[in-house]
Protein backbone atom coordinates (compact mmCIF):
# COMPACT_ATOMS: atom_id res chain seq x y z
CA UNK A 1 0.00 0.00 0.00
CA UNK A 2 0.96 3.40 -0.59
CA UNK A 3 2.12 5.28 2.12
CA UNK A 4 1.55 8.44 0.42
CA UNK A 5 -1.12 11.06 1.51
CA UNK A 6 -3.59 13.90 0.03
CA UNK A 7 -5.06 16.24 1.58
CA UNK A 8 -7.90 17.62 -0.22
CA UNK A 9 -9.35 20.67 1.39
CA UNK A 10 -12.95 20.66 0.49
CA UNK A 11 -13.30 17.27 0.01
CA UNK A 12 -16.87 16.49 1.36
CA UNK A 13 -17.90 18.97 -1.78
CA UNK A 14 -19.44 18.23 -4.98
CA UNK A 15 -16.31 17.82 -6.56
CA UNK A 16 -14.38 16.64 -3.41
CA UNK A 17 -17.08 13.90 -2.78
CA UNK A 18 -16.05 12.78 -6.60
CA UNK A 19 -12.90 12.84 -6.19
CA UNK A 20 -11.94 10.92 -2.88
CA UNK A 21 -14.22 8.25 -4.00
CA UNK A 22 -12.33 7.63 -7.34
CA UNK A 23 -8.98 7.94 -5.08
CA UNK A 24 -9.87 5.48 -2.40
CA UNK A 25 -11.44 3.23 -5.42
CA UNK A 26 -8.86 3.48 -8.10
CA UNK A 27 -5.51 4.20 -5.79
CA UNK A 28 -3.51 3.35 -2.99
CA UNK A 29 -3.11 6.88 -1.67
CA UNK A 30 -4.36 7.51 1.89
CA UNK A 31 -6.84 10.30 1.97
CA UNK A 32 -7.22 13.26 4.64
CA UNK A 33 -10.34 15.16 3.80
CA UNK A 34 -10.42 18.94 5.65
CA UNK A 35 -13.93 20.49 5.32
CA UNK A 36 -16.31 22.63 7.35
CA UNK A 37 -19.54 20.91 6.06
CA UNK A 38 -21.48 24.05 4.74
CA UNK A 39 -23.29 21.42 3.66
CA UNK A 40 -23.30 18.52 5.85
CA UNK A 41 -21.31 15.50 5.93
CA UNK A 42 -23.94 12.86 4.27
CA UNK A 43 -21.28 12.67 1.09
CA UNK A 44 -18.53 11.34 3.03
CA UNK A 45 -20.00 8.74 5.50
CA UNK A 46 -19.44 5.78 3.02
CA UNK A 47 -15.83 6.89 2.67
CA UNK A 48 -15.07 5.65 6.85
CA UNK A 49 -15.41 2.11 5.11
CA UNK A 50 -11.88 2.79 4.08
CA UNK A 51 -10.19 2.95 7.85
CA UNK A 52 -6.85 3.07 7.45
CA UNK A 53 -6.61 4.87 4.67
CA UNK A 54 -9.34 8.43 5.22
CA UNK A 55 -9.75 10.40 7.97
CA UNK A 56 -11.23 13.32 8.11
CA UNK A 57 -10.39 16.93 9.67
CA UNK A 58 -13.30 19.94 10.11
CA UNK A 59 -12.15 23.38 10.25
CA UNK A 60 -12.74 26.59 8.99
CA UNK A 61 -9.95 27.45 6.46
CA UNK A 62 -9.86 31.18 7.44
CA UNK A 63 -8.56 30.11 10.90
CA UNK A 64 -6.95 26.33 10.89
CA UNK A 65 -3.23 25.46 11.70
CA UNK A 66 -2.01 24.69 8.10
CA UNK A 67 1.31 23.65 9.57
CA UNK A 68 -0.97 20.71 12.11
CA UNK A 69 -2.85 20.11 9.16
CA UNK A 70 -0.10 19.22 6.80
CA UNK A 71 1.97 16.91 9.07
CA UNK A 72 2.08 13.57 7.04
CA UNK A 73 0.79 14.78 3.87
CA UNK A 74 2.34 14.60 0.15
CA UNK A 75 0.00 16.04 -2.38
CA UNK A 76 -2.23 19.03 -1.20
CA UNK A 77 -5.67 19.25 -3.54
CA UNK A 78 -7.66 22.37 -2.76
CA UNK A 79 -10.95 22.39 -3.51
CA UNK A 80 -11.89 25.36 -0.66
CA UNK A 81 -13.83 28.24 -2.18
CA UNK A 82 -17.31 29.82 -2.37
CA UNK A 83 -18.19 29.03 -5.73
CA UNK A 84 -19.87 31.21 -8.42
CA UNK A 85 -20.60 34.78 -8.76
CA UNK A 86 -23.99 34.99 -7.04
CA UNK A 87 -22.44 33.60 -3.61
CA UNK A 88 -19.72 35.92 -3.93
CA UNK A 89 -21.23 38.89 -4.85
CA UNK A 90 -23.52 38.29 -1.93
CA UNK A 91 -20.91 37.64 0.84
CA UNK A 92 -17.54 39.30 -0.93
CA UNK A 93 -15.69 39.44 2.68
CA UNK A 94 -15.87 36.22 2.93
CA UNK A 95 -15.35 35.30 -0.75
CA UNK A 96 -12.22 37.40 -0.36
CA UNK A 97 -11.17 35.56 3.00
CA UNK A 98 -11.41 31.83 1.55
CA UNK A 99 -10.73 31.90 -1.83
CA UNK A 100 -7.68 34.10 -2.22
CA UNK A 101 -6.16 34.86 1.60
CA UNK A 102 -6.58 31.31 2.53
CA UNK A 103 -5.76 30.20 -0.13
CA UNK A 104 -2.49 31.60 -0.47
CA UNK A 105 -1.96 31.19 3.21
CA UNK A 106 -2.37 27.70 2.46
CA UNK A 107 -0.18 27.39 -0.45
CA UNK A 108 2.59 29.21 1.67
CA UNK A 109 1.88 26.25 4.40
CA UNK A 110 2.44 23.84 1.42
CA UNK A 111 5.83 25.96 0.43
CA UNK A 112 7.50 25.57 3.57
CA UNK A 113 6.49 21.90 4.92
CA UNK A 114 7.88 20.64 1.22
CA UNK A 115 4.66 19.23 -0.45
CA UNK A 116 5.66 17.42 -2.83
CA UNK A 117 2.77 19.16 -5.31
CA UNK A 118 0.22 21.37 -4.84
CA UNK A 119 -3.24 21.36 -7.19
CA UNK A 120 -4.90 24.86 -7.67
CA UNK A 121 -8.66 24.54 -9.12
CA UNK A 122 -9.39 27.51 -10.91
CA UNK A 123 -12.19 28.29 -13.65
CA UNK A 124 -12.15 28.61 -17.05
CA UNK A 125 -14.07 32.08 -16.52
CA UNK A 126 -11.38 33.95 -16.22
CA UNK A 127 -11.14 34.26 -19.70
CA UNK A 128 -14.54 35.82 -19.22
CA UNK A 129 -15.59 37.86 -22.77
CA UNK A 130 -14.01 36.54 -25.47
CA UNK A 131 -15.30 38.17 -28.90
CA UNK A 132 -13.09 36.56 -31.51
CA UNK A 133 -15.06 33.33 -31.60
CA UNK A 134 -11.76 31.31 -31.34
CA UNK A 135 -11.01 28.74 -28.77
CA UNK A 136 -8.71 30.33 -25.86
CA UNK A 137 -5.68 28.33 -24.75
CA UNK A 138 -3.68 29.01 -21.21
CA UNK A 139 -1.65 31.84 -22.84
CA UNK A 140 -4.69 33.68 -23.63
CA UNK A 141 -5.94 36.90 -22.33
CA UNK A 142 -7.80 36.37 -18.60
CA UNK A 143 -10.48 38.88 -18.31
CA UNK A 144 -12.15 38.49 -15.17
CA UNK A 145 -15.77 39.98 -14.79
CA UNK A 146 -16.55 38.42 -11.30
CA UNK A 147 -15.59 38.50 -7.99
CA UNK A 148 -14.92 34.53 -8.02
CA UNK A 149 -13.16 35.26 -10.96
CA UNK A 150 -11.12 37.56 -9.66
CA UNK A 151 -10.24 35.86 -6.58
CA UNK A 152 -8.72 33.05 -9.01
CA UNK A 153 -7.19 34.96 -11.42
CA UNK A 154 -5.07 36.69 -8.56
CA UNK A 155 -4.55 33.19 -7.24
CA UNK A 156 -2.73 32.07 -10.17
CA UNK A 157 -0.80 35.00 -10.19
CA UNK A 158 1.05 34.43 -6.93
CA UNK A 159 1.15 30.52 -7.28
CA UNK A 160 3.21 30.57 -10.52
CA UNK A 161 5.13 33.68 -9.68
CA UNK A 162 5.87 34.28 -5.73
CA UNK A 163 6.19 30.99 -4.83
CA UNK A 164 9.60 29.06 -6.04
CA UNK A 165 9.87 26.37 -3.69
CA UNK A 166 6.17 25.06 -4.13
CA UNK A 167 5.38 22.75 -7.16
CA UNK A 168 1.94 23.99 -8.20
CA UNK A 169 -0.25 22.77 -10.86
CA UNK A 170 -3.61 24.84 -11.99
CA UNK A 171 -6.58 23.22 -13.41
CA UNK A 172 -8.85 25.72 -15.29
CA UNK A 173 -12.02 23.40 -15.49
CA UNK A 174 -15.18 24.42 -17.73
CA UNK A 175 -18.43 24.55 -16.07
CA UNK A 176 -19.08 21.86 -14.04
CA UNK A 177 -22.36 19.22 -14.29
CA UNK A 178 -23.40 15.76 -13.43
CA UNK A 179 -24.39 13.29 -10.43
CA UNK A 180 -22.35 13.25 -7.63
CA UNK A 181 -23.19 12.46 -3.81
CA UNK A 182 -23.63 16.20 -3.04
CA UNK A 183 -25.22 17.41 -6.46
CA UNK A 184 -25.58 21.01 -6.90
CA UNK A 185 -28.00 23.34 -8.80
CA UNK A 186 -26.43 26.63 -8.69
CA UNK A 187 -24.31 25.00 -11.67
CA UNK A 188 -25.13 26.39 -15.63
CA UNK A 189 -26.97 23.14 -16.62
CA UNK A 190 -28.63 22.28 -13.49
CA UNK A 191 -30.58 25.32 -13.21
CA UNK A 192 -31.55 24.63 -16.56
CA UNK A 193 -32.94 21.24 -15.88
CA UNK A 194 -34.74 22.70 -12.49
CA UNK A 195 -36.59 25.22 -14.53
CA UNK A 196 -37.63 22.68 -16.53
CA UNK A 197 -38.95 20.39 -13.76
CA UNK A 198 -40.15 22.69 -11.57
CA UNK A 199 -41.56 25.39 -13.81
CA UNK A 200 -42.68 23.27 -17.52
CA UNK A 201 -40.37 26.03 -19.12
CA UNK A 202 -36.62 26.57 -19.35
CA UNK A 203 -35.56 30.08 -19.09
CA UNK A 204 -32.32 31.03 -21.33
CA UNK A 205 -30.50 34.71 -21.20
CA UNK A 206 -27.48 35.04 -23.38
CA UNK A 207 -28.85 32.40 -25.49
CA UNK A 208 -26.04 32.21 -28.07
CA UNK A 209 -23.13 32.73 -25.39
CA UNK A 210 -20.72 29.81 -25.58
CA UNK A 211 -19.38 27.89 -22.33
CA UNK A 212 -17.51 25.16 -22.08
CA UNK A 213 -18.61 22.05 -20.27
CA UNK A 214 -17.14 19.00 -18.54
CA UNK A 215 -18.99 16.41 -15.99
CA UNK A 216 -17.72 16.24 -12.15
CA UNK A 217 -16.18 12.67 -12.26
CA UNK A 218 -14.04 13.91 -15.31
CA UNK A 219 -13.05 16.80 -13.16
CA UNK A 220 -11.64 14.11 -10.57
CA UNK A 221 -10.33 12.31 -13.08
CA UNK A 222 -8.05 15.04 -14.26
CA UNK A 223 -6.90 15.77 -11.26
CA UNK A 224 -6.36 12.33 -10.36
CA UNK A 225 -3.89 12.57 -13.51
CA UNK A 226 -2.17 15.03 -12.33
CA UNK A 227 -1.68 13.70 -8.78
CA UNK A 228 -0.01 10.09 -11.19
CA UNK A 229 2.16 12.31 -13.38
CA UNK A 230 3.83 14.86 -10.56
CA UNK A 231 6.87 13.31 -10.86
CA UNK A 232 6.86 14.10 -14.49
CA UNK A 233 5.21 17.39 -15.38
CA UNK A 234 6.61 20.88 -14.67
CA UNK A 235 6.82 21.96 -11.46
CA UNK A 236 4.18 24.91 -12.18
CA UNK A 237 2.03 24.87 -15.08
CA UNK A 238 -1.44 25.73 -16.39
CA UNK A 239 -4.25 23.76 -17.72
CA UNK A 240 -7.90 23.65 -19.34
CA UNK A 241 -9.58 20.90 -18.28
CA UNK A 242 -12.53 19.98 -20.67
CA UNK A 243 -12.84 18.82 -24.46
CA UNK A 244 -13.23 20.36 -27.36
CA UNK A 245 -16.43 18.65 -28.57
CA UNK A 246 -18.07 20.35 -25.24
CA UNK A 247 -18.15 23.78 -26.01
CA UNK A 248 -21.63 24.47 -26.34
CA UNK A 249 -23.81 27.57 -26.73
CA UNK A 250 -26.22 28.24 -23.98
CA UNK A 251 -29.70 27.69 -26.16
CA UNK A 252 -27.98 23.92 -27.20
CA UNK A 253 -27.92 22.73 -23.73
CA UNK A 254 -31.43 24.21 -23.50
CA UNK A 255 -32.83 22.44 -26.15
CA UNK A 256 -31.54 18.77 -25.30
CA UNK A 257 -32.88 19.56 -21.57
CA UNK A 258 -36.07 20.93 -23.42
CA UNK A 259 -36.59 17.40 -25.13
CA UNK A 260 -36.24 15.31 -22.32
CA UNK A 261 -38.95 17.04 -20.65
CA UNK A 262 -41.26 18.27 -23.52
CA UNK A 263 -41.59 21.68 -22.58
CA UNK A 264 -40.41 24.81 -24.07
CA UNK A 265 -37.45 27.27 -23.82
CA UNK A 266 -38.03 30.86 -23.41
CA UNK A 267 -35.04 33.35 -24.02
CA UNK A 268 -35.13 36.17 -22.09
CA UNK A 269 -33.21 39.93 -23.23
CA UNK A 270 -34.06 41.40 -20.16
CA UNK A 271 -30.68 40.23 -18.90
CA UNK A 272 -27.36 39.95 -20.51
CA UNK A 273 -24.38 37.40 -20.14
CA UNK A 274 -21.51 39.29 -19.94
CA UNK A 275 -19.69 35.67 -19.87
CA UNK A 276 -18.77 34.42 -23.56
CA UNK A 277 -16.13 32.48 -24.00
CA UNK A 278 -14.66 29.16 -25.98
CA UNK A 279 -11.97 27.19 -24.79
CA UNK A 280 -9.14 24.99 -25.99
CA UNK A 281 -8.31 22.11 -24.36
CA UNK A 282 -5.78 20.44 -26.51
CA UNK A 283 -3.25 20.88 -24.35
CA UNK A 284 -4.39 18.40 -21.62
CA UNK A 285 -5.37 16.02 -23.86
CA UNK A 286 -2.10 15.98 -25.81
CA UNK A 287 0.36 16.55 -22.42
CA UNK A 288 -1.60 14.23 -20.09
CA UNK A 289 -3.78 12.20 -22.48
CA UNK A 290 -6.53 13.42 -20.81
CA UNK A 291 -9.72 12.87 -21.97
CA UNK A 292 -13.77 13.00 -21.18
CA UNK A 293 -16.11 9.92 -20.82
CA UNK A 294 -19.12 11.28 -19.95
CA UNK A 295 -21.54 13.62 -21.99
CA UNK A 296 -23.84 16.58 -21.21
CA UNK A 297 -26.90 14.40 -23.23
CA UNK A 298 -26.20 11.44 -20.39
CA UNK A 299 -25.98 13.33 -17.40
CA UNK A 300 -29.41 15.29 -18.48
CA UNK A 301 -30.94 11.49 -18.85
CA UNK A 302 -29.42 10.60 -14.86
CA UNK A 303 -30.60 13.89 -13.48
CA UNK A 304 -34.29 13.58 -15.32
CA UNK A 305 -34.65 10.12 -14.04
CA UNK A 306 -33.21 10.77 -10.48
CA UNK A 307 -36.04 13.61 -10.29
CA UNK A 308 -38.88 11.34 -11.47
CA UNK A 309 -37.84 8.74 -8.82
CA UNK A 310 -37.67 10.93 -6.71
CA UNK A 311 -33.70 11.03 -5.51
CA UNK A 312 -33.39 14.25 -6.21
CA UNK A 313 -36.39 15.84 -3.34
CA UNK A 314 -37.09 19.56 -3.06
CA UNK A 315 -34.85 20.62 -0.53
CA UNK A 316 -31.66 19.43 -2.57
CA UNK A 317 -33.23 21.84 -5.84
CA UNK A 318 -33.20 24.84 -4.15
CA UNK A 319 -30.60 24.45 -1.15
CA UNK A 320 -28.95 27.58 -0.85
CA UNK A 321 -24.68 28.00 0.29
CA UNK A 322 -24.40 28.45 3.59
CA UNK A 323 -20.90 30.48 4.59
CA UNK A 324 -20.32 29.58 8.31
CA UNK A 325 -18.76 31.85 10.97
CA UNK A 326 -16.64 30.54 13.69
Amino acid sequence: MSSETVLICGGAGYIGSALVFRLLKETDFKIKVFDNLSYGGDSVFSFFNFPERFEFVKGDVRTFDFDQLLKGVDYVVNLTALVGEPICKKFPKEAKEINFDSNIRLARACEKNGIKRFVFTSTCSNYGLNETGEMIKEDGELQPISLYAETKVDSEKILLNELPDLPCTVLRFATAYGMAARIRFDLLLHELIRDAWTKAKIYVFGAQSWRPMVHVDDIARGIMLVLSKSDSIKKKDVFNVGSNDQNFQKVQLAQMIAERFNVIIEETQAVKDPRNYKVNFDKVTNELGYKPIHSAKESIDQIANALETGLIDDRILHESVNVKQN
